[in-house]
């Protein structure tokens, strides 16, 4: 069981590392926008030790829905399947950057050079 849980760990913590990055590279400038910045200095938005930080508090986001499955399948005594967990991540996941498309899409554009 120990050993099934520590692989759901690397898998979502993989997934939502992914999901960071990809917002990232997609949704350029969303991470510096006043409502989203994470660091306490606005200087380290750029930085990896700040992207990581976003991954281990949406790790943790998932992993009360995944510890939450995993309680319930021990107190009744039923394993979970063993996608359950992923999938669950990856719902979480995809809401996450759904929201972050329309906080993104909603964003003022920046006038054009003249």
């Amino acid at each position: 069981m120990l050993a099934r849980i520590v692989k759901d760990l690397v898998v979502t913590f993989t997934l939502c590392l992914g999901e960071r990055v990809l917002e990232r590279f997609l949704f350029p400038g969303l991470h510096r926008a006043a409502g989203r910045v994470v660091a306490a200095d606005p200087t380290r938005v750029d930085d990896m030790a700040t992207l990581i930080a976003e991954a281990f508090g949406l790790l943790a986001l998932v992993w009360v829905f995944v510890g939450s499955l995993y309680a319930i399948g021990v107190l009744i005594r039923r394993p979970l399947r063993p996608m359950v967990p992923t999938l669950v991540a990856l719902l979480v996941l995809v809401l996450v950057f759904a929201n972050a498309l329309a906080q993104w899409s909603s964003m003022p554009t920046p006038p054009a050079p003249s």
